[in-house]
């Protein structure tokens, strides 16, 4: 395959991308599909919490569920390993598409609400789609890539196995919107500063269905996990006031400490000489 051939390869793929009301974007666009907007945390609780803000057991089961599979923190940073050679970055396409594959077709087995197995029957086709034209990549640049899932990978997938019905809709949906954006940086990435032209063709076709992917799983996650993301923010808030109480009684006391080490200031007065 050279890179004549392979634009018409991808416009197979956008074709099979099955995200609604979405084509296929430039790449130069798709640089910009990463942004959506985590949900706001509602200002009174939410059906299933008590009034003091804790967790019903179902809401509480879902928030360890979730919490299991990534964070919760929509602001949490994105940390993307940026020094991918071609070869290495064709490699770990591979392994991301074995993984969503093995996710998706547990959540269509194990899953129970609808959107989420509608978006996992979609992250299939996908992933399927790309792995075929990754492959061919490969062979072009002569990379070998991977076949299996890997120690790490398998692992991930035993934790989801785990779980059946909706905590696993919750904890499938926490763990893609939190690997979508690294996976969409790296792809930014690669565009940006890859030398290799077979590989950034395949990049600047298959990137804006990435970015598709990610801004989906984000507005999905939100929707499922809404009630776990919002006592996620509350923690987080708790955490942070504690924090500062903290830090400004530990600047207080040391304040104190030091107003008590200072030595007083004495009125004494030196007596006069004899006879002056």
């Amino acid at each position: 395959m050279n890179t004549t051939t392979l634009p018409a390869t991808l416009a197979v793929l956008c074709s099979l991308v099955m995200f609604p009301a979405v084509g296929c974007r430039s790449a130069d666009r798709a640089a910009d599909d990463g942004a959506a907007p985590a949900a706001a945390a509602p200002a009174a609780p939410a059906k299933g919490t008590s009034s003091a803000g804790k967790p019903a057991p179902a809401a509480a089961a879902g928030t360890a569920a979730a919490s299991a599979a990534g964070s919760l923190d929509p602001a949490a940073p994105v940390v993307v390993d940026y020094s991918l050679e071609p070869s290495a970055f064709t490699k770990s396409v591979a392994k991301t598409d074995l993984l969503e594959i093995a996710l998706g077709n547990l959540v269509l087995a194990q899953g129970e609400t609808p959107a989420v197995k509608d978006f996992a029957k979609r992250m299939v086709t996908n992933h399927t789609a790309i792995q075929v034209i990754v492959t061919k990549v490969a062979a072009d640049t002569q990379v070998e890539l991977p076949t299996a899932l890997d120690a790490d990978d398998e692992a991930t997938v035993a934790r989801f196995a785990a779980m059946n019905g909706v905590a696993l809709d919750k904890a499938y949906m926490a763990f893609l919107a939190e690997q979508h954006p690294k996976t969409l940086a790296s792809y930014r990435w690669q565009y940006d500063n890859c030398k290799d032209a077979v590989v950034k063709a395949f990049i600047g076709g298959t990137m804006p269905i990435v970015g598709t992917q990610q801004r989906t799983a984000e507005s999905l996650n939100a929707e499922v996990n809404k009630e776990e993301i919002r006592l996620a923010a509350e923690q987080k808030a708790a955490e942070q006031k504690a924090a500062e109480e903290a830090k400004a009684k530990a600047a207080a006391d040391a304040a104190a400490g030091s107003s008590k080490k200072k030595p007083k200031s004495s009125n004494f007065s030196a007596k006069k000489p004899a006879g002056s």
